[in-house]
């Protein structure tokens, strides 16, 4: 089972970023490296990594001989990196565009993803290197692997993402033994690349600062929305692609792109998903997992990773599905059965929706917008998500659910009833949707929004 993303062949690494060895050339979809002259060059301590499906070895991460990670994946065929190791970000003394990243590791598939701090003190999405195939056997123990990854815009902290590849059939567990990476400031290709000479720290989220940062925004307001078809993840016991042990009335979903993939635990990347019939009711839950069908479809952006032929908001499930896209298939040759764009834990489906079969929802890609007042959803426990109520006060309607870690922009807040939870107790509560209230008990952060008008629901 672990080996089963390097034997799945070309059509299965589709699924995935590979980069080739430096002394093979750069990939043909990167731009050129320049010379590795170590100004700049920020070493990553694989001592303190979050490390999914690895331990420790040597100094290095040894790859598990377990299944990949990935609870929502439709069968064992699709692929996923056999380990995941994810670093603590670094603050910059001036915004980046781009991230050279170089790892060297044992085995010969290496996935390289970065992100950014947002102007908004959001996160990016998460950009790869690549796509290239490694030939077998062409990474070596002290053999680099590289790529350059451009952000979205303009970024204040970054912070990197390494996938590698599974054990060999008989052989030894592939090592992750080094990372590294350096701060692009300028990519243009009629100016040489600046690297920046940031400290390298290890803290959470912050804001790029600079007046330079002129950055391509998300679209303010509003986020994306898309009509996706919802299925129901199951997989109790099973591990998520970001290593989230699946427990019984779980709340998260699973996206078919890694770009929108949160953290163990974290909330960077939240959906709103509505149920269409009947009674309203929305989830606001993390992005926990990749899936249901693809891995590379991400369907909410103008510029997707894939499938660039299908309108924006049609996941490419949905297309082949419908109207035979791809020949019916998905981006891994399996023939579409239904054409679900999203997947939901038990509980998001159950208790936040009430959905009483595989439906038709409505989903806000919360991080596609511009945050004012952010916040994330603080629960306790934290298996027990947080009633949204139509309105201020216990006594009005409970209307949804919003998961622990959940992030969220706060658009107004209002006094109403007072409750106690892990922020305290408090009669304030905060607007997060259309008619969406939950306790600032319940919420860490918020507490810049302004007062809600009399009347007021907004968006």
């Amino acid at each position: 089972m672990s080996c089963a993303w390097r034997r799945a062949g070309a059509a299965v690494l589709s699924g995935f970023v590979l980069v080739v060895p430096l002394a093979a050339g750069p990939p043909a979809a990167a731009a050129p490296l320049p010379a590795a002259d170590g100004r700049g060059w920020i070493e990553e301590d694989l001592g303190r990594a979050e490390a999914v499906g690895a331990q420790p070895a040597g100094g290095g991460l040894r790859a598990a001989r377990e299944p990949a990670p990935g609870a929502s994946l439709r069968t064992a065929a699709a692929p996923a990196p056999a380990a995941v190791a994810v670093f603590g970000s670094h603050g910059l003394t001036r915004p980046a565009r781009a991230v050279d990243v170089r790892a060297e590791a044992t085995a010969g598939a290496v996935l390289l993803e970065a992100r950014g701090v947002r102007a908004d003190g959001m996160w990016t999405e998460w950009r790869s290197a690549g796509p290239a195939e490694v030939p077998a056997g062409a990474a070596r123990s002290g053999e680099e692997v590289g790529g350059r990854i451009r952000l979205p815009e303009p970024v204040g902290r970054v912070q990197v993402r390494v996938g590698f590849g599974a054990a060999e059939p008989g052989g030894a567990a592939a090592v992750l033994e080094s990372v590294r990476l350096r701060p692009v400031q300028r990519t243009a290709p009629d100016a040489p690349d600046a690297p920046a000479s940031p400290p390298a720290t290890d803290r959470g989220p912050g804001t790029a600062e600079s007046p330079e940062a002129e950055a391509e925004r998300p679209a303010s307001g509003r986020p994306f929305s898309a009509r996706v078809f919802a299925t129901r993840i199951g997989h109790v016991g099973g591990t998520t692609a970001n290593g989230h042990r699946v427990r019984e009335n779980d709340h998260f979903v699973a996206l078919p792109s890694r770009r929108g993939l949160s953290e163990r635990g974290g909330g960077d990347y939240t959906v709103r998903v509505c149920a269409e019939d009947g009674e309203r009711r929305c989830a606001y839950a993390p992005v926990w997992d990749v899936g249901p069908w693809n891995t590379r479809d991400d369907h909410w952006n103008a510029e997707r990773e894939e499938w660039r032929d299908l309108a924006r908001g049609l996941p490419q499930a949905q297309a082949a599905y419908e109207d035979g896209h791809n020949g019916g298939r998905d981006g891994f040759g399996r023939e579409v059965t239904n054409p679900a764009g999203i997947d939901l834990a038990d509980g998001t489906f159950r208790d936040g929706l009430r959905l009483p079969t595989n439906a038709w929802v409505r989903v806000d890609y919360l991080w596609t917008a511009e945050y004012a007042h952010p916040a994330a959803v603080t629960a306790a426990p934290e298996t027990q998500p947080v009633p949204v109520r139509s309105g201020p006060g216990m006594s009005h309607a409970e209307r949804g659910v919003a998961a622990h870690a959940a992030a969220v922009d706060v658009a107004c807040q209002v006094p109403g009833d007072e409750v106690t939870g892990p922020q305290g107790a408090s009669d304030v509560w905060f607007r997060i949707g259309p008619g969406d209230y939950i306790p600032a008990a319940n919420v860490s952060g918020g507490d810049s929004a302004p007062a809600c008008r009399e009347g007021e629901a907004g968006p």
